[in-house]
This record gives C-alpha cells, structure tokens and sequence, in this order.
C-alpha cells in the first residue's frame, strides 16, 4: 500500500492536468472577485461574494479525476499493479486517496483566489467560528464529490469517455441541485400584475401552482441538503441551517462509494 501511495502521488505531483486545474481554480476565483463591478450599489462584503463562484467548481473535479484517473487505463498500469501483487482493495483506495488530495489541492487554489478578492472586499466580517464552519463544510462536500468521482472513473476503461462522463456527471448533479433548490424558492402564494387603466396593478394573492409542499418538499429538502452540490448552493446563498445534517451527508457519501467502488473494482475485468 505504501508504494502504491508513493507512486501515485509522486505521479500527482507531476501531473500537468493538476497542475492546471490548480491554477484554472485560483484564476476563475480570482477573476470573478475582482472583475465583478457594482456601479449603482454599495460595495458588498467578501462575506456575501467569496462562494458565488463555488457551486461551479465540481466541473473542475470532474476534470482532473476524468484525466487522471483514466490514464491508467489507457497506459496498462492498473494491470502491472495486480500482477506484482497488489490488491484490487488497495489499489482503489490508492487512488481514492490521492483524488481526495488533488481535490483538497485544487479547493486550496480557489481559496488562494479568494484571498486575492479580499484585496477589493476587505477581510471577512462573520466570526472565525463561523468561517471555520463553513471551511468544514466544504471540505467534506469535495471529498464527497471526489468519492463519487472516483467511482465513476475507475469503473470506465476509456480514458475520452472516462472524462466526458465525469465532467458530465458533475454538472447533472448541478442542474438537479439547482432544480431541487429552485423548486424550493418558489413562494406559496403568488400575485399576478394586471394592466388596467390606472396602470399595472397587483392582483389579490393566489396560491402558487409550482410552490412544493408537504411529503415531496422535505424530499427536496433533504436531497439539497445532502448532495454536495446542493451543499454547494446552499452556502452560495447563505442558508445552510442544518451544517451537522449536510456534513453527516458528506461522510456518508464517501463512505458509501468508497465500498462500493471497491466491491466492483474488484469484479472489474481489467483488459
């Protein structure tokens, strides 16, 4: 296990597409702090602006993890390591565990451009406490995303569609999340605008055809609050109110796919 962790990561710190999606992360961070203008309003905080970009950053996931991990494949390494005698177990956790550390890599690029931010915003406003928190947070929802990414690419053999599907999967998780989040915000009661001869006035209140309620909203609910990328949205916007549920969610996920990429891998037929 020791020299499957040496390997892998001596190849992690060599890999270019790394390297790149480090600093495509601090740049894209970086660049939407300091290029976003507010010509009629007050100057918001770092507080407010330092996630917007945040619910975006799973592509960058799916990136790496589609390149990197699909490479092996396609170079015939993973069958030199079971020959030598490795074990299937060993070897996913190998690569489970240097993908949980590329991640953390490429989170810390995007922190490095929010530090450039605060040069326009001024330093945060909210307690250390709860940006310690938050810091909390995250890390586990990009280990979670980084589980469910290395599922996925070490159960393909083929380093194109490996990658096509990772970026793809990342961003199917966005849509659902901002789905599930959109359907969340719809209020309960909505009021039509007329136009009269007095003007445009607003109709008496009615109730919103599209506001979810009962059974299917607490599904909502929850599915935003455990899946990563609603994680994402929800301290995009401010309105994480359950952070131990969507941390327990995290650890679950990561949990959960790191058995069951192991139950299959070891199945898998490595031609």
């Amino acid at each position: 296990m020791r020299k499957l962790m040496r390997a892998n990561f001596y190849r992690l710190w060599k890999s270019r597409v790394f390297w790149i999606c480090v600093a495509a992360s601090f740049l894209i961070s970086a660049a939407f702090l300091l290029a976003k203008q507010y010509p009629s309003q007050e100057m918001p905080s770092l507080d407010e602006m330092y996630l917007q970009i945040f619910p975006m950053l799973p592509l960058i996931h799916g990136v790496f993890a589609g390149l990197f991990l699909g490479t092996e494949y396609q170079d015939g390494t993973l069958r030199n390591k079971v020959t030598v005698g490795h074990t299937r177990g060993e070897i996913y956790l190998s690569f489970l565990a240097v993908c949980l550390c590329a991640g953390l890599g490429i989170l810390l690029g995007w922190a490095l451009g929010v530090a450039v931010g605060a040069l326009k915003y001024g330093w945060f406003l909210a307690p250390g406490r709860q940006l310690l928190l938050n810091f909390g947070i995250i890390v586990l929802l990009t280990m979670a995303e980084d589980g469910i990414l290395t599922l996925l690419c070490m159960l393909s053999s083929n380093k194109a569609v490996t990658a096509v599907a990772a970026i793809l999967l990342m961003l199917g998780l966005i849509v659902l999340s901002s789905g599930f989040y959109n359907s969340l915000c719809e209020p309960e009661f909505a009021s039509a605008a007329m136009v009269t001869e007095n003007g445009v006035e607003v109709g008496e209140p009615q109730p919103n055809p599209d506001y979810i309620s009962g059974f299917q909203r607490k599904v909502y609910q929850f599915a935003v609050e455990a899946l990563p990328t609603g994680q994402a949205i929800l301290l995009a916007n401010r309105e994480m109110e359950r952070p131990a549920l969507s941390a327990c969610a995290s650890v679950a996920i990561l949990v959960l796919t790191a058995a069951a990429g192991v139950a299959a891998f070891k199945r898998k037929d490595l031609k």
